[in-house]
C-alpha cells in the first residue's frame, strides 16, 4: 500500500534534490530488475505517489527553469525525464499484469466452482452423488429432529436393470438411467433431495413430509417411470423400478432411516417389483 506524500510546489523554486535523486535511484533500480518482476512492481506501488506528485514538480520546473543555465538541474531533468519514461513502462507492466491477475481470478473462480460441482455431482444423471448427498439427508435429519418435523427417505431400484444392459447395451443402460434421472427431477419439488446411491439405485429425501404423505409421492414416481414412453430410449423396452419408504420416527440417525428404507426396497423385490412399500 503507497503512502501519498503532499508535495507543494517551493515558491523559491528550489528542487528537492535528495528526494528527486531518491526517486532516479528507485527508477534506476527498477531499470535493473526484471519489469515484470514482483519487486519491481512492490517498488513501483511505493513510490507511485511520491512520483506523481515530483512529476507534476517537474513540469512546473522545467517551464521555471528553461531559461536557466544550471547544470545540475539540467542534469536531474533528464535523468527525471528517463524516469517519466521508465514510470510510464511500468505502469503499462502493472496494468497488463492487472488484467492478467483479474483473468486468472476468473478462470480459478470458475475452476472451483467446476471442482465444487463435481465434488457433489454424479456425472452421468447431474443428480447429487452419494458422498453429498448422504451428507445433505444427515443434515436433514438433524434439522427435522431438532424441530420435530417429518421427514421420509426412499430407496429406488431400477426393476432388471441388469437384463436391460444385457438385452440393449450399457449405452441404453445409461440413457435409463439418465432417463430415470430426469423423471425424479421433473416429479419432485425443488426441495426434495434426489441422487444417485450407486448403479441404478437412487436415494429421494422428502422434506417436511410424513410416511402417509410419502406414499403417494412415490407411487406418482413408480407410475411416472412406468408409463414413459421408453420407445423414443430403445425399441421394445420397459422400464419400472421398486420404491422403498422410511420415517424418520424414532430413528437415532439418517443412517438408520436409510437402511430401514433399503430393507422396505426389497420387500418390494420378493413381492414382484414395480411396487412401493413402506
Amino acid at each position: 500500500m503507497s503512502h501519498k506524500i503532499c508535495m507543494p510546489v517551493p515558491s523559491d523554486n528550489v528542487i528537492p534534490q535528495e528526494r528527486l535523486k531518491r526517486l532516479i535511484e528507485d527508477c534506476d533500480a527498477l531499470r535493473r530488475k526484471a519489469l515484470m518482476s514482483s519487486e519491481a512492481i512492490a517498488l513501483l506501488e511505493r513510490h507511485r505517489a511520491d512520483l506523481k506528485a515530483l512529476l507534476e514538480y517537474y513540469d512546473r520546473l522545467t517551464s521555471q527553469e528553461a531559461g536557466k543555465n544550471n547544470e545540475e538541474v539540467q542534469t536531474l531533468i533528464l535523468a527525471l525525464e528517463e524516469a517519466r519514461t521508465e514510470l510510464q513502462l511500468a505502469n503499462e507492466a502493472l496494468q497488463y499484469m492487472d488484467k492478467e491477475k483479474t483473468r486468472l481470478m476468473a478462470e480459478l473462480e470458475k475452476q472451483k466452482q467446476a471442482f465444487e460441482q463435481q465434488s457433489r455431482e454424479d456425472g452421468l444423471t447431474k443428480l447429487y452423488n452419494r458422498r453429498y448427498i448422504d451428507t445433505l439427508l444427515a443434515q436433514e435429519f438433524e434439522r427435522s429432529k431438532r424441530f420435530n418435523h417429518p421427514f421420509c427417505i426412499a430407496i429406488i431400484d431400477i426393476d432388471h436393470f441388469k437384463k436391460i444392459n444385457d438385452t440393449f447395451s450399457h449405452q441404453v443402460g445409461d440413457e435409463v438411467i439418465r432417463t430415470v434421472a430426469q423423471i425424479f427431477k421433473n416429479n419432485l419439488r425443488s426441495m426434495d433431495l434426489v441422487g444417485r446411491y450407486g448403479g441404478e439405485e437412487f436415494v429421494v429425501g422428502l422434506l417436511e413430509t410424513s410416511l402417509m404423505r410419502a406414499i403417494p409421492v412415490a407411487e406418482k414416481l413408480r407410475r411416472a417411470v412406468e408409463e414413459f414412453n421408453w420407445v423414443v430410449v430403445q425399441p421394445n423396452l420397459r422400464v419400472t423400478i421398486s420404491i422403498g419408504l422410511a420415517e424418520n420416527i424414532k430413528m437415532p440417525n439418517h443412517e438408520k432411516v436409510i437402511a430401514e428404507a433399503d430393507r422396505k426396497l426389497y420387500e418390494a423385490k420378493r413381492a414382484g417389483r414395480n411396487l412401493v412399500r413402506y
